[in-house]
């Protein structure tokens, strides 16, 4: 893809989100249209698959269940309020929601052992992962490296370091939340879409 169709088929993403935005009453309705179905805007329809492909199988998931690309590199564009509209970009990562109550309570579990051992754990992110685990979503970087005691978090870290040597998604890097449930990702999804619906009604 040239510059101008990687910047071509963000402007009409965004056109069409936009769009979405307008003519859904529902919040929920536009993150099940754009975010949580479909194609990635960034990366070409084989590489989409293909990253889910992988990730699935490393995770012992399913594929078209419980793999989603969202953020910047789902749509082109970011929606997080402090982004909102800005392009992906050479800097941007390709955010993977896993969607798997085992793997989700499998870490915490592992987490809950890390605290009870009293390893060194920084108060920043700490106080980040009780902030994503509070909507049911894990991201690993909010988790200490290098502990034995946290191996599936180690593994999804080794996970996102391969993906990019290998190129799976291009040139792009990797990085993985998971989450609890559909519910979670969707209702987290759908209350920045409702910001983005206000926005679009002034």
């Amino acid at each position: 893809m040239t510059e101008d169709d990687h910047e071509n088929a963000i402007t009409k993403s965004m056109t069409e989100f936009k769009e979405g935005l307008r003519r859904h009453e529902h919040p929920l309705q536009v993150v099940r249209e754009f975010i949580t179905h479909g194609s990635c805007t960034v990366i070409s329809q084989a590489q989409h698959a293909l990253l889910r492909e992988r990730v699935a199988a490393e995770l012992s998931i399913h594929p078209n269940r419980d793999v989603y690309t969202v953020g910047s590199a789902k749509l082109g564009f970011s929606i997080k309020p402090s982004r909102r509209y800005g392009h992906f970009n050479d800097e941007s990562d390709i955010d993977v929601a896993v969607v798997s109550a085992e793997l989700y309570n499998r870490v915490w579990q592992e987490v809950r052992s890390f605290i009870s051992s009293k390893e060194v754990w920084s108060n920043r992110r700490k106080d980040e992962f009780k902030r994503q685990h509070l909507v049911g979503r894990i991201s690993p970087k909010t988790i200490p490296k290098g502990s034995s005691l946290l191996p599936s978090a180690e593994k999804l870290w080794e996970l996102e370091i391969r993906l990019q040597r290998e190129r799976i998604a291009g040139p792009y890097r990797v990085t993985f939340a998971i989450w609890h449930d559909m519910e979670a990702l969707e209702g987290y999804q759908a209350k920045t879409v409702s910001d983005c619906q206000k926005m679009e009604m002034i």
